[in-house]
């Protein structure tokens, strides 16, 4: 798809922005996962709450990362000259979305098909039988 030229004002700001949330993200990287180490001598009934601690730690390492490599093609994308552009259909994206957003690959319209795509090919859990 043939993209438009599109420069975002302020994409210093932009720039700032992404490179902030991508230290806390960096800084906060190990964060919970001591957790999966200390299981050993724990009264049986602790062990469930310590189960679900570690699953959530681990649940928000892996958003974590998934979001640090949206943030790296953000940046990217600003280091190249297409940043505010959805990468599917070439249209700019809107400020408000942006700034509510940095790391926002695509517009809402394309976002809302991949999601709902993406629900579609989900194998759900069937409690019949």
């Amino acid at each position: 798809m043939r993209r438009k030229p599109h420069q975002i004002s302020n994409s210093a700001d932009f720039h700032e922005r992404l490179l902030t949330e991508r230290s806390q993200i960096i800084s906060g990287r190990e964060g919970g996962l001591e957790l999966l180490a200390t299981s050993e001598n724990l009264a049986l009934d602790d062990q469930a709450a310590l189960l679900h601690e570690q699953f959530v730690a681990l649940q928000q390492r892996g958003m974590n990362q998934q979001k640090l490599k949206l943030i790296d093609e953000a940046l990217a994308r600003l280091e190249r000259g297409d940043f505010g552009m959805c990468e599917h259909c070439g249209e700019a994206l809107p400020r408000k979305r942006l700034s509510v957003i940095p790391w926002a690959a695509f517009c809402v319209a394309c976002q809302e098909g991949f999601d709902r795509e993406r629900t579609l090919a989900e194998p759900t859990l069937s409690l019949v039988a």
